[in-house]
């Protein structure tokens, strides 16, 4: 099994992943604004994955949409489209997609990499809750180990996150991924 290291990926997907890495690391410290709406509000700093990997990610989750309408729908519900700035928000929509570029990596498949998305589960909205509901970028992995990535885990602020062995932040990363 290839493993997702300096030796065995293309140089472009290098760059890809130094840039989103430099770009998350640049929203550190951002905060959303007062009257924000998680669902109306526009795309913001609080979206690293999304502004990590714009303007590329957004127009390929777009085009995918639209060849997927239905399934997209079944996700979020008819208001669930492109349209809506909550579509490129959604980790739900986001996961969907990169599995069907398959870019997703399921933790423990492949070594994560600084740059790569990462995404976690780790509120818990009842049994059969299976949809990530965070994600961020990561900024350092030691060991074959994710040890911070940024993302705005309250929402509001986009931090920093360490990610210590056996802390509820580790458990709770389900998988990672490259972006387009």
């Amino acid at each position: 099994m290839k493993t997702n290291t300096s030796k065995t990926v293309s140089s472009a997907r290098q760059e890809r992943r130094q840039a989103a890495a430099e770009i998350a690391q640049g929203l550190v410290g951002s905060k959303i604004e007062p009257n924000f709406d998680p669902i109306l509000s526009p795309l913001c700093a609080v979206d690293v994955v999304m502004i990590a990997g714009a303007p590329w990610l957004r127009e390929a989750l777009e085009k995918d949409f639209w060849r997927d309408e239905s399934g997209y729908r079944k996700i979020g519900g008819g208001s669930n489209t492109p349209e809506m700035p909550y579509f490129f928000r959604s980790t739900a929509n986001l996961i969907y997609f990169l599995k069907r570029q398959n870019f997703y990596i399921p933790r423990g498949s492949l070594e994560p990499a600084v740059g790569m998305a990462c995404f976690f589960d780790w509120e818990d909205r009842g049994r059969f809750n299976f949809v990530p509901d965070r994600s961020g970028i990561i900024v350092d992995v030691q060991k074959s180990r994710v040890r911070e990535v940024i993302m705005a885990l309250d929402g509001r602020e986009v931090k920093r996150i360490p990610i210590i062995s056996g802390d509820v932040a580790e458990q709770a990363l389900i998988g990672y991924s490259d972006l387009p």
